[in-house]
């Protein structure tokens, strides 16, 4: 009897086994020239596949669950029940909405993906090229590659816009105020998945200096099997450029390792003697040694020089005040940067990255990550060039590490909670050099950071309202900063810490999937940290007693500004059209300024001005965007930004002029690509309308407002790929004309290039 209830329970165990329905999950990827890799997982189970040379996938034999379909930068949400299967979109995966995966979808606030293949078809080697075309954002490089380059968003200021390298903040410490813009030109595409980018406050998620806007520099994680990419690129103004990428990755997924190197080089430049040089390093380490744990380590290192140019200046008779704006002709009102043969900048950054997150549960994920940033500029300027000059050596030297470490709560489907702990500590050093020796000098100074941060993600009403809260709470601490000479300011000063910083931030959008309307709204306030230069600023003087000349307040207290947007997007043609229209509105509530008639801070005077906190502006518009998919091989983005930007005092005293200098009210882009096969063809356009900008007169030792004309800078791309091996070998011939229509204009008075051409060869395997 026991024996046949035991052969009877095998029987039906068995019966159960093998009835259980298992499902097949395929699908097809469009776009992509090689073999991907397609992942299946859920908190159980994880299959990989690679897709064939059509782009198709197929998983086999997949049990019942609920799964989650990666590749690359895309997913989709997968249910299997009962063998049947239910796949949503794959939708593209952006993070630096909220510092975590979101699908667009899920995004409730003013996001922008810039792709690879888009740089690709545009042949962009730098982020600048690449971020022009952002709707909102206000791009400028004064005098050509590698020289100083700037993104203002949304009519703000450079220190207003926020760079990270994989979602961790780039900057440097020993800039004037604290920003990434003296190395935003140094930032070449190497090796690069996408660029994304957050408009709006970001300052609740990503700390200082996300107060307009947030770009993300996203590399990309090694696919399945061995690839690699060799290319070259000459044209002209003495344009030499060579890129060499490899990457291997294991077929289950758990280990890849990818590296790039590039060397680009202008032997000639704008005027045949600006010169520029730029070595880029890149490697990153993925791994998942257990089942839930991710690591992750990456390397970014870039070495540049540029050989820089003299001033733009003022030319012929000035008005007797500078309240008076005057119309910039070159040659006749104003002369343009000339060239100054012994005045150079080296400059290097290094930046490594060690991330980890483990999965304790289907609810419970813990992380966190480590760099270590470290940046160095050097300009040397001899007597040579035009007007005064005297020979000198800067070097300016940065670092910061910041350590991070956060859990997020998934109590269930519609709910994520965050919530982190992050401590920054950085340093600052600046030494001056001259021939005599008798101007030498250095200035150390640092400060450190301990950060609270709390996020609220929420989707209701299956998905289609998304509602994100967070808040941060910084507190700050200075070291006492150490001088060359005993005769420094601030020695005499009881530091105390400075003044905490708090932000909130909520957004909400709605979406009508029948209609495929997407309501959007995003309010919050941003804050960025005193730079170490604004608090102990100095510079060295050789007149009378030789000794330091204060400029900085070691008791500046952070900037404060608050910001809202709302939009809306449209989906038509069965998603083949998607329209955006939003309105911006920001305000700087208090900044840090210079002063010319300033306090003096305890004892240590300041008598040729210096940092002050004082009352900024606002800035308010309106941007509309059209991205139009018309069929499989054409597609075209266009965009149009109109900001309306003041200032609450005039940015160049006396002038009495409130308007914000270097911000056209209208700014139109186009980005169109056509496919005919294995051929294409790009084209993208930046217009703008006028714009005032400051010139200071070595004549008068004054500075004037000047109204620039604003430029109508096109670039045409083609290129053809030939495919062998099922497309396993690629060989791409492009070439590119920048500027085609010729079109001879200046950023604040710096020469531009006109019409020039350049061709390129690639190979991937």
């Amino acid at each position: 009897m026991k024996i046949t209830l035991v052969l009877l329970f095998l029987v039906v165990l068995c019966t159960n086994i093998l009835s259980q329905q298992r499902a097949t999950v395929e699908g097809r990827l469009t776009g992509n020239s090689s073999a991907v890799i397609v992942r299946l997982v859920s908190d159980t189970e994880s299959f990989s596949t690679t897709t064939d040379a059509l782009g198709v996938y197929r998983f086999e034999g997949v049990p019942d669950g609920r799964y989650l379909l990666v590749t690359g930068g895309r997913q989709a949400s997968v249910v299997i029940e009962n063998g049947q299967v239910s796949m949503a979109r794959l939708a593209d995966v952006v993070v630096v909405a909220a510092g975590d995966e979101q699908t667009l979808e899920q995004v409730s606030k003013t996001i922008d993906v810039m792709g690879g293949q888009e740089m690709r078809d545009r042949a962009d080697f730098s982020l600048v090229e690449s971020l022009r075309t952002i709707p909102g954002f206000r791009v400028q490089q004064l005098g050509g590659f590698g020289r100083t380059a700037s993104i203002k968003t949304r009519g703000l200021r450079n220190q207003d816009t926020a760079l990270l390298i994989d979602g961790i903040r780039f900057r440097d410490a020993s800039s004037i105020t604290g920003d990434a813009t003296p190395f935003i030109s140094d930032f070449t595409l190497t090796s690069i998945a996408k660029v994304e980018v957050l408009r709006g406050s970001g300052s609740s998620v990503y700390g200082t200096n996300a107060i307009g806007g947030t770009v993300d520099f996203r590399t990309p994680s090694a696919r399945s099997g061995t690839h690699g990419q060799v290319s070259a690129a000459a044209g002209g103004l003495g344009l030499g450029r060579f890129r060499g990428n490899i990457s291997h990755g294991t077929d289950d997924g758990r280990f890849g390792i990818n590296a790039g190197y590039s060397r680009t080089v202008y032997s000639k430049g704008i005027d045949g003697e600006d010169d520029a040089g730029n070595h880029n390093f890149q490697t990153r380490i993925d791994a998942r040694p257990f089942t839930g744990t991710s690591i992750s380590g990456r390397i970014f290192f870039s070495d540049a020089d540029v050989r820089l140019n003299s001033n733009p200046d003022t030319l012929g008779a000035m008005p007797p005040s500078n309240t008076t704006i005057i119309n910039a002709v070159s040659g006749v009102s104003f002369s343009p940067d000339t060239n100054d043969p012994d005045s150079f900048q080296r400059s290097r950054f290094f930046s490594g990255q060690a991330s980890i997150e483990h999965v304790l549960s289907n609810k419970l994920v813990l992380g966190g990550y480590y760099q270590g940033l470290s940046t160095r500029r050097v300009n040397d300027n001899g007597p040579l060039g035009p007007g005064f000059q005297s020979a000198s050596i800067s070097v300016f030297e940065g670092t910061i590490q910041t350590a991070n470490a956060h859990i997020k709560w998934t109590p269930n489907d519609a709910h994520q909670v965050s919530f982190g702990y992050e401590f920054e500590k950085e340093r600052f050093g600046n030494e001056g050099r001259t021939p005599s020796g008798l101007g030498d000098f250095f200035t150390r100074a640092g400060q450190k950071s301990n950060t609270f941060y709390l996020q609220d993600l929420i989707g209701l009403f299956n998905g289609r309202l998304q509602i994100a809260g967070s808040m941060r709470v910084q507190t700050f601490g200075l070291d006492r900063p150490e001088f060359s000479l005993s005769n420094a300011p601030y020695t005499a000063l009881t530091l105390s810490n400075p003044s905490n910083a708090i932000t909130f931030d909520g957004a909400a959008a709605y979406s009508f999937r029948s209609t495929g309307t997407k309501l959007r709204a995003h309010a919050g306030n941003g804050y960025r940290v005193p730079s170490l230069y604004e608090r102990f600023g100095t510079f060295f003087s050789t007149f009378g007693t030789p000794g330091f000349i204060a400029l900085g307040d070691p008791f500046l207290k952070p900037e404060k500004t608050f910001a809202f947007d709302s939009g809306i997007e449209q989906d038509l043609a069965r998603e083949r059209v998607r329209l955006s229209a939003t309105y911006f509105y920001t305000r700087l509530n208090d900044i840090i300024g210079f002063g010319n008639v300033v306090p003096n801070i305890g004892s240590t005077i300041r008598p040729f001005g210096g940092y002050e906190n004082q009352k900024g502006g606002r800035a308010q518009g309106a941007e509309f965007s059209s991205r139009i998919q018309a069929s499989g091989s054409t597609e075209v983005f266009a965009s149009y930004t109109f900001t309306d930007s003041q200032q609450r005092t005039p940015q160049v005293a006396g002038s009495g002029i409130i308007k914000t200098l270097g911000i056209p009210d209208h700014q139109f882009t186009v980005v169109a690509t056509q496919r005919f096969g294995r051929f294409w063809i790009n084209f993208d356009l930046l217009a703008t309308s006028s714009y005032l900008a400051p010139i200071f007169s070595g004549s008068t030792f004054s500075t004037y407002i000047y109204r620039f004309d604003g430029n109508r800078k096109g670039d045409l791309t083609a290129g053809y790929t030939f495919a062998f091996r099922n497309n396993a070998r690629t060989l791409r011939l492009f070439g590119t004309i920048e500027n085609v229509f010729d079109q001879e204009y200046f950023e604040n008075g710096f020469r531009t290039a006109g019409a020039t051409g350049r061709i390129g060869l690639s190979f991937g395997f």
